[in-house]
């Protein structure tokens, strides 16, 4: 006899029950027109028979899948895992489930998997936006998406965006380090065409440059030598020569690596080389070795914001868009000391 491969569905509960899937569809939605009796015989069958129920079926009918995408580039970073942990938490209190999709920093992934959001019927998007392109923000805002942007604005598109404030977060670590008494620099870039990179450098240089130290004194790695992330030799070599006694990083994930490398060939960290990163990952990761970072505020929560933006834009498509700016701070570890 040939086996039906095919999904439970409230038909075949029908069958089992010899009711009508009506009355299945009633008493799995605790109708109490129906006896007590019956919904319970027909709760324990559909539980025996494996019945899920099809989201997608009761959003076409209801308006509402209770269902979010997030939609990130590099899902490995710990800086959107803890992130989106947070998010997630915040979205079950009111009752929505996420759902993850990682583009892997591939623009025509990101667009594939916006098509797929909306193909689901969410109810709303997060996008953690790799680059300034701006065709997966426009898809999803010409299918009235309810949308919030983390991290990055994209240009020439007006929604809500939630991000820290890049340009301060780069000068508040070439403040410190010129002030421990560094005068020789590294800066590790960013990915290329990511939006955070530029304000990170520019504020990083520009603050140098107003304390007089010469642009020959900071050296740059590019964002495209660093990923994707070389090996620890490999690594090293890309840090030679080091004539530099302070490193400002792009993000943690590369502050990290890079602390990595330089022990593993006998080069300290602080004693030889201080270290600032960015993100703050370890105050959602705290078995990480200290590493001296920027990171948004302790007095607000970029989690919550993105929630509550989100949140509003659902219940009032009308509403204004903002753009959000969170203030960043200096998170000192014992990876940075003073030069003598």
């Amino acid at each position: 006899m040939q086996r039906n491969r095919n999904r439970v569905t409230i038909k075949d509960i029908a069958l089992q029950c010899n009711v009508t899937a009506n009355t299945v569809s009633r008493a799995l939605r605790d109708d109490r027109k129906i006896s007590e009796a019956t919904i319970q015989k027909i709760k324990k069958t559909a539980l025996e028979m494996g019945y899920v129920r099809n989201n997608m079926a009761s959003a076409m009918r209801s308006g509402s899948s209770h269902l979010i995408s997030i939609i990130v580039d590099d899902l490995p970073n710990p800086h959107y895992s803890v992130l989106i942990d947070k998010i997630d938490y915040l979205l079950k209190k009111n009752g929505y489930d996420i759902m993850i999709l990682c583009s892997h920093g591939k623009m025509e992934e990101s667009l594939k998997m916006a098509n797929l959001s909306i193909s689901n019927l969410v109810n709303g998007i997060i996008y953690f936006p790799d680059s300034n392109d701006r065709s997966v923000t426009e898809r999803i805002k010409k299918n009235h998406i309810p949308l919030v942007l983390v991290d990055r604005a994209v240009s020439g598109v007006e929604t809500d965006v939630v991000r820290v404030d890049d340009y301060q977060g780069g000068a508040l670590a070439a403040e410190r380090m010129y002030m421990a008494g560094h005068r020789k620099f590294l800066y590790i870039c960013g990915p290329e065409g990511n939006g955070a990179q530029p304000l990170r450098q520019q504020g990083f240089l520009d603050t140098l440059s107003g304390y007089g130290v010469d642009p020959s004194e900071i050296r740059m790695i590019r964002g495209d030598r660093i990923y994707p992330m070389p090996d620890s030799a490999e690594l090293f070599q890309l840090l030679q020569p080091i004539r530099y006694t302070g490193i400002f990083s792009f993000n943690d994930q590369i502050a990290y690596s890079v602390m990595n490398a330089l022990q593993d060939h006998g080069c300290r960290v602080p004693e030889d080389i201080s270290m600032i990163g960015f993100d703050h990952i370890r105050t959602g990761m705290p078995c990480l070795r200290p590493l001296s970072s920027i990171g948004c505020e302790n007095t607000v929560d970029p989690a919550e914001r993105v929630v509550e933006l989100l949140l509003r834009r659902i219940k009032n498509p009308e509403h204004a868009f903002v753009s959000e700016v969170l203030p960043v701070m200096l998170y000192e570890a014992e990876s940075t000391v003073r030069k003598i």
